[in-house]
């Protein structure tokens, strides 16, 4: 070990300071050789100059001593390492295309597999950061009988829980509930309640900033309703006020006191910022009536997970003979915290696939760039002949191409981080959007030191790839019997691969290319030049919700009833309210809101249409399909172009009348009014609607209206959409769209809030935004989306002009010595271009027809016409083309520089 060190130091003080280790190695040999000069005059009498002399010649190579010196410290291969790496820099700038090319490529594959690998370690095999998360653990229940299937857990397992499994402490157990948040100084805010026991605070072990946390004396029968509130939310309702312990709040219609305040970034036990003790008592339940709850716990100390549960399965078995009614297929689990949010086997081999996937992206860009170095690396191969023949070794030449390709690496791993780390602030953002706090706290993507290991092992696996490979391969003794041929030529070839990788390129290219025009279309033209085909500014929307209790199981159906009355009432009574309002043009409610009806939120269903004729087949398609307040067609200004709108005795009874857009006839239908025509689903959204629309049931359409919004793909067809109506109270949640005048609709905004809370404080209203804001966001996310194509798309197509352009150079260098041939005896330069250019054109022509049967059946798939796909593709054929073209003539005009006499006289 301390030799071990000694020689660390030495190799260090080497490297740091190569002056003064010449210094000492040349005193080194001083002292030898004068200690020898000394011996031969002391034993043969010889002059002092004559037995320097005797002592030089006996010693040998003062060199060779000094590089077997530095050898044995590794400063020698350091240093040369050092070299390679600064020519490998002047090589990359010295070849600015290929570099740009290399980088982008390797850069995008960086990046995806960056990204990739961050979700899948936030998401997978996440850290929980708490002191020893480790030792954090959930407990579940499983259904044998279903394949392991999660089962509910219910408040009577965690009583037995509790007193027999002494492998785990501190059980405790959480609910997540939705309630409206209301200060004395502000409007109803919806916020997700941790209803959890005390013993989640002891569990993660995290002192409060403020006041208390919850005991185990806040859960009893009878006690004074508090709550602890996170930080995020006491800098927001109470301005960071020190004083707010002892202050009251109401959540929903109950009034609370704040006895704590948790530090930031405290979110137990899944992405909280308010808790409250959990009250629910298991003699208010029968047997496995009680809500679901979740349980979670620290082992004790000394106790290993596979203790506990041995334990806990002892009690599942005692449990489920006493219980046989409810519990005969239940089989309790203890896991790591963490994994009880993912669990599915099948779904973590599906992430790691992915993040294979994701790492052999690198690997085929890298095979790619390593054929264009060894393009390159053909007309070097005459500076790789001088330096073997100098005596340089075949290791010392790949190492030096494998320095070249590591700089080429890292530069693109720099840019692929950069990327990444772009990608994964946008990923967080957007699931902060449309999850927020359903995401567990700690399910964060981030460039984690795990992430950059990961990334620099890409680097050096392409750069071996792109270095090493090519190096042995151009030093090969195919390649060296060829070195000093005559003609210039070279013993380096490219095979059946080479035109392999070319054609694939170019037909990955020409596929990819018109759906990326598509997209482009469809998304950023369609959503931001086009605009959202209404006055989308005039539009606020925002999502209904309204608190519901746990009543005792004798109570539940009661209960039901009096909370199905009191939503027809509240929702009724707000739209009213808004209506009053000044500056309120109108008012009306839908199941989605008006932006995202054709996006992924709205409810997908299939349809059978009935038709007329008694033998024909039912036709069935795809549709999306809306409830709606019959009088959102007003308030849109939504023509109806053929029969009527909805009416009140539309409501009365089964629904069976719907209204359906142009699009639904044109290619649903089959064209003509539609009127008349019925239908009836075969699949819906979720099996069944809470406003009625179900699988089964006959519907007749009574009108037809405008697509809306009026957004037309590039394939130039809507969505075929159906509208139901729907009355007030039968959607929980519900999306209420008020029209203003007169000012921006986010202006409205606080007045809303005001009217909904003072009507019931229990109604929570979340998603406040204008139509306009949806729009735009919904335009930021697509044009990422378009890009991130748009990236992947571009590398392949560079790729390809990159790969033909080497292709071209090596064949000129190989033909160096007939091209000068062929123009010395006058043959016109347009036959020589000819020659040039006709082993490019079959490889482009080659993977343009591939690209053209793949892209084509995938753009008829997705929609698109005969027509308009053949002129996508040719248009996309013609840009493939003219790149790689254009990526030829270069090396081809350089083949018509070539001199006769110069090409002779190299002979």
């Amino acid at each position: 070990m301390n030799g071990l060190a000694t020689r660390a130091r030495s190799f260090w003080r080497g490297l740091r300071r190569p002056d003064r280790l010449a210094a000492e190695m040349d005193e080194e040999m001083r002292f030898h050789l004068e200690m020898e000069a000394e011996r031969l005059a002391r034993e043969r009498g010889l002059p002092p100059q004559e037995a320097r002399r005797q002592a030089a010649i006996a010693f040998g190579g003062v060199e060779k001593y000094k590089e077997e010196g530095r050898d044995a410290r590794g400063v020698t291969w350091a240093a040369g390492l050092s070299l390679d790496l600064r020519l490998g820099l002047r090589m990359l700038l010295k070849y600015p295309g290929l570099t740009f090319v290399g980088v982008l490529g390797m850069a995008v594959a960086t990046a995806f597999g960056a990204s990739l690998f961050s979700f899948v370690a936030a998401v997978v095999d996440p850290a929980l950061p708490l002191e020893e998360g480790h030792r954090i653990v959930a407990i579940q229940n499983l259904d044998a009988a279903r394949s392991g299937e999660g089962r509910e857990t219910h408040l009577h397992d965690l009583a037995v829980w509790r007193d027999d499994l002494r492998a785990v402490e501190d059980l405790g157990a959480y609910r997540t509930v939705d309630r409206n948040l209301v200060t004395p100084d502000g409007p109803g805010e919806p916020l997700r309640v941790a209803e959890m026991s005390a013993a989640g605070f002891r569990v993660a072990r995290v002192a409060p900033l403020l006041g208390r946390y919850l005991l185990d004396d806040d859960e009893r029968p009878g006690a004074a309703p508090v709550v602890v509130v996170g930080y995020d939310v006491w800098q927001r309702r109470f301005a960071g006020n020190p004083d707010v312990v002892g202050r009251m709040l109401r959540l929903g219609d109950a009034a609370h006191t704040v006895v704590g305040v948790m530090p930031q970034g405290f979110a137990f036990p899944v992405n909280n910022g308010i808790w409250t003790p959990l009250r629910l008592e298991p003699a208010d339940y029968r047997r496995g009536e009680a809500p679901p709850i979740d349980v979670f716990g620290r082992l004790a100390p000394g106790a290993t997970l596979e203790q506990a549960q041995a334990q806990l399965a002892g009690i599942g078995r005692r449990i489920a003979a006493v219980h046989p009614g409810t519990h005969r297929h239940v089989r309790p689990r203890v896991l790591p915290y963490t994994r009880a949010f993912v669990d599915a086997p099948e779904l973590m081999w599906v992430f790691y696939l992915v993040q294979l996937l994701g790492s052999l992206l690198l690997v085929v860009i890298a095979i790619n760039v390593a054929i264009l170095v060894y393009a390159r690396t053909a007309t070097r191969s005459g500076e790789i002949a001088v330096r073997l023949a100098l005596g340089a070794s075949r290791a010392r030449v790949v190492t030096q191409l494998f320095a070249e390709a590591l700089v080429l690496s890292l530069a693109a791993a720099a840019v692929g981080l950069g990327a990444a780390r772009f990608l994964l602030r946008q990923g967080n953002a957007f699931m902060d959007r449309t999850a927020g706090d359903q995401i567990p706290f700690w399910w964060e993507m981030r460039l984690s030191p795990g992430t950059v290991a990961y990334v620099l092992g890409l680097a050096v696996l392409g750069a071996v790839i792109v270095g090493v490979v090519p190096g042995l391969k151009a030093t090969g003794r195919r390649a060296r019997s060829g070195l000093g041929r005559a003609g210039g030529g070279t013993g380096m070839r490219m095979g059946g691969t080479w035109t392999a990788l070319i054609v694939g390129q170019v037909a990955v290219a020409v596929t990819l290319l018109p759906l990326t025009v598509a997209l482009g279309w469809n998304q950023l033209f369609r959503y931001g030049i086009a605009g959202p085909g209404f006055a989308a500014e005039q539009f606020l929307a925002v999502q209904v919700g309204m608190d519901r209790e746990t009543p005792p199981s004798g109570a539940a159906e009661a209960y039901g009833r009096e909370f199905a009355g009191r939503l027809v009432d509240r929702q009724v009574e707000l739209a009213r309210r808004l209506r009053a309002e000044p500056g309120v043009a109108a008012v009306t409610f839908a199941s989605h809101v008006p932006g995202d009806w054709f996006e992924s939120s709205s409810a997908p269903g299939a349809v059978e249409v009935a038709d007329p004729r008694p033998s024909a087949e039912p036709t069935r398609r795809d549709v999306r399909y809306l409830e709606v307040d019959p009088g959102l067609f007003d308030t849109f200004g939504v023509p109806v172009l053929a029969g009527r709108g909805f009416q009140a005795a539309d409501l009365a009874g089964p629904a069976t009348a719907v209204v359906v857009n142009r699009s639904l006839v044109r290619e649903v239908l089959g064209g003509g009014s539609g009127l008349g025509r019925r239908f009836r689903y075969t699949r819906t959204g979720d099996g069944a609607e809470p406003g009625g629309v179900a699988a089964g049931g006959w519907y007749e359409v009574v009108g037809v209206v405008n697509d809306f919004p009026p957004r037309k793909a590039v394939t130039g067809r809507g969505v075929p959409t159906v509208y139901h109506p729907v009355a007030p109270g039968r959607l929980d949640p519900v999306s209420f769209v008020v029209r203003v005048r007169g000012i921006p609709a986010e202006q409205f905004a606080p007045r809303l809030r005001e009217v909904a809370t003072a009507l019931d404080p229990t109604l929570r209203l979340s998603r406040v935004e204008s139509l306009a804001q949806v729009h735009r966001q919904k335009l930021r996310t697509e044009s990422l989306l378009t890009l991130g194509i748009a990236a992947v798309t571009l590398s392949v197509l560079l790729l390809s002009a990159a790969g033909i352009h080497a292709l071209m150079a090596l064949t000129v260098a190989q033909r160096r010595k007939e091209i000068g041939i062929r123009t010395a005896l006058g043959a016109r330069p347009g036959l020589i271009l000819g020659s040039v250019f006709a082993r490019a054109l079959r490889q482009l022509a080659l993977g343009a027809g591939v690209g053209c049967l793949l892209g084509g059946a995938l753009l008829v798939g997705q929609g698109f016409t005969p027509g308009l796909a053949a002129g996508l593709l040719a248009a996309v054929v013609a840009i493939a083309l003219g790149v790689g073209l254009l990526a030829a003539l270069g090396p081809a005009r350089q083949g018509l520089r070539i001199q006769p006499m110069e090409a002779l006289r190299t002979d």
